[in-house]
Formats: structure tokens, sequence, C-alpha cells
């Protein structure tokens, strides 16, 4: 009996993690081939790339491997996609074969809100690719026991990249070529794809040196993930992120000519945010006060934040290049917000005192721990008499 491979998602764009995560289910369970699958109109994403875009990426990716098809089977429908009826369509034409069904093991959490995911589980075997960090024993069990799902892990982690950075990177103009195929990058280029925010991120890097536009691509990353968390605007915490330190490097003497001067006396570690929120509006014609608090906050922060200047605040000091001595903090605040934002408060706060001494750090970081500080109090108090 033959094992054939399904392998679907939205591939926007294909990149090389996905490429291992088929070289290495093939190869783990002896399959005669991998059906590569781009869907047309997915479900639950409104925001993907024109869909014959991302099918011409995958042949362009996937086209040439032994034993790998890609298929416009999703493509040409006019109806949304389900993951059941395609399976159905391949469980007929491939009746006398074992169908093997690769996903994530973040898809393996989400298995349970699919259509029908019992009979989805029926007509595949699950196979599912393990995620960097993350843990799903849990999630395998519930699908094993709750819908009889037959489930295979893969041994080889494959490359940790999203799609989702990866059009970021595109976006921010940094360099993709060891995580896309030649071809893919050359299409994307040709088409213009992930470039709507290509030139104001160009802009921003025109102020920064390599170090601080890097850290700003992976503060924006973070605050982006946080925002989806929370529930919060993109758009809006995308151009506070992008913007937070467009003024790290803008030396003293160029500072009139964004009309700033230092009337509060705000130290040189902070200086930048609040010259930052002027060249925000008067550079990038940001003259949304959200945004534009956002940033100037950023490294202070205050009392009684909105969560947007909250999210960017946490973002900018865990994001990945800040080094591991920031795990806990970063743990915290994805397992809860609230507590996270206020040990990054906190952290902050000892961090200023040992490089400057009490006395010199600023009072909105002194009045933003106090205020901070007391509303967990509170809510502790709170929890013990409900």
């Amino acid at each position: 009996m033959r094992k054939i491979g399904i392998y679907g998602g939205t591939f926007d764009p294909p990149h090389l993690g996905h490429n291992e995560m088929l070289l290495s289910a093939k190869k783990q369970l002896d399959l005669d081939f991998i059906i590569v699958l781009p869907c047309g109109d997915p479900v639950h994403k409104s925001d993907v790339t024109n869909k014959q875009y991302r099918y011409e990426m995958c042949k362009l990716a996937f086209g040439d491997d032994e034993g790998v098809f890609v298929s416009d089977y999703e493509v040409e429908k006019t109806e949304k996609n389900y993951t059941l009826p395609t399976l159905r369509h391949f469980a007929e034409i491939y009746a006398d074969s074992e169908l093997y069904f690769i996903i994530g093991s973040d898809s393996l959490e989400d298995f349970p809100t699919w259509y029908k995911p019992q009979e989805i589980a029926r007509l595949a075997t699950l196979v599912v690719a393990p995620r960097a960090h993350h843990k799903f024993a849990k999630a395998r069990e519930f699908a094993e026991k709750t819908y009889g799902a037959k489930t295979v892990v893969l041994k080889d982690e494959p490359l940790n990249v999203s799609s989702t950075e990866l059009r970021y990177m595109v976006q921010f103009g940094l360099d993709t070529s060891s995580l896309l195929f030649d071809g893919v990058r050359e299409y994307i280029a040709k088409k213009g794809l992930y470039c709507e925010h290509a030139a104001v991120c160009a802009k921003v890097r025109s102020y920064l040196d390599n170090a601080r536009y890097l850290h700003t691509f992976y503060m924006t990353m973070e605050g982006l993930k946080l925002a989806g968390m929370l529930g919060e605007d993109k758009e809006k915490t995308f151009y506070a992120c992008l913007l937070h330190d467009v003024a790290k490097n803008v030396p003293q003497s160029d500072w009139k000519k964004y009309n700033f001067e230092n009337d509060d006396d705000y130290p040189p570690p902070v200086v930048h945010a609040f010259l930052g929120a002027q060249m925000a509006k008067q550079v990038f014609g940001i003259d949304d006060e959200e945004i534009l608090d956002a940033i100037r906050y950023h490294t202070t922060g205050r009392p009684a934040m909105s969560r947007l200047e909250q999210i960017v605040y946490v973002a900018d000091g865990i994001e990945i290049t800040r080094g591991a001595n920031l795990d806990e903090a970063r743990k915290k605040v994805y397992a809860n917000f609230d507590e996270g934002f206020l040990l990054c408060l906190k952290n902050s706060y000892n961090g200023a005192v040992r490089r400057f001494g009490a006395e010199s750090v600023h009072h909105l970081t002194k009045e933003s721990i106090k205020y901070y500080r007391k509303l967990a109090r509170e809510k502790n108090e709170k929890r013990k008499t409900d």
C-alpha cells in the first residue's frame, strides 16, 4: 500500500523550513510522495497574498523536488478551504493508499476547532512537526483520546522561521537568502510582494545604524506578536515599534531641525524617546497621539499607560537580541501580560539604578514603578477577598 503525504498551508511565502519539514516527513515515514497544497481562500485568515502568487512560489520552491508535487486543487476552488473536503478528495483518488497529513505542532493545538476533526482523524494519520520550545504533549493526547487520531511526531525539528517574520524581513529590506529559495526571492522582487511598508522602513533605516535597525526589526516582531495576543491594533503597533528608536542616533546638533529642545532636561538614556515622538510627527507624518505617546514613553514608562504603550515598552525590553538573561521576563509576559509588564518595569528600574544610581533615575520611571506596584497589590488584595 502506498503512503502519501498531504502538506497544506498558506505558504506566504514558502521557505526552507517548509522544505525541511517535507524532507523529514518523507524520510522518516518512507512516503512514496508528498502533495503540497497551497490553500486558496483560508477560513481563518483574510490578509493572505493572492493565491495564484502563492501557488507559483510553491512551484518554484518545491517543483523540482523528487517525490513532491504541488497541487492547485485548493487554489482552483471558489469556496473557502476546509481540510475535510480536501482529504475526502484525495482519499477518493488514492483509495488504495494511506494518507499522512503534515501539520505543525501549533496547528495540533487548534485541531479541536477544525471542521469535523474526528472525520479528519479517520481519513489520515496526523504527522506533527515540532516547533521550537513548543510543548504539545497534552494536545496530542487530547487528539488521540477524543478523536481517535493516529499521530506521528517528526524526529527532526525544522528550521525555526515563520512566514510572517519573512514577510517583514522583506519589508525591512533584510537579507533572506538563508531562509528563502533563490527563485522565490526573485519572484517576490519581480511581483513587488510584501512591500507596502518598504518605503517607510527604508526611511527609518536612513536614521539608524545597523545594530539599532536590527533591534527595531526584532522589537517590531515582538510587538506585533503581543498585539495579536492582546487583541490590540496591529497597524498602530507596527508604526509605534518601527519609529520608537528613530532618534537614537540623531546628534544633539541636529535637534533644532526637529523643533526639539531638551527643556525638561531628559537624561541621555531617555531623551531619544521624546525627540523620537517629535520626529515621528514632523518627519513621518504621524498624528495619532496614542502612537506618539507609545514612542514618547517607551523608555521611562509612566503611570496609567495605554495598552499600546505597555506593548511597546515590553517589546523593547524583551526582544530576542536583548539576550537569554531575559527569558524569565519573556515567559512571564506571555503567561500573564500584566505581571510580565510589571517585571519589565522592575528590571528596567533596577538596571538604571545599577548603572546611574537611584538619584539619576527619571522621575517618570519612579512614578511608574510606584503606580503599578500599588495596582498589583490592590489586585492581589481584591483576589483574596473575592
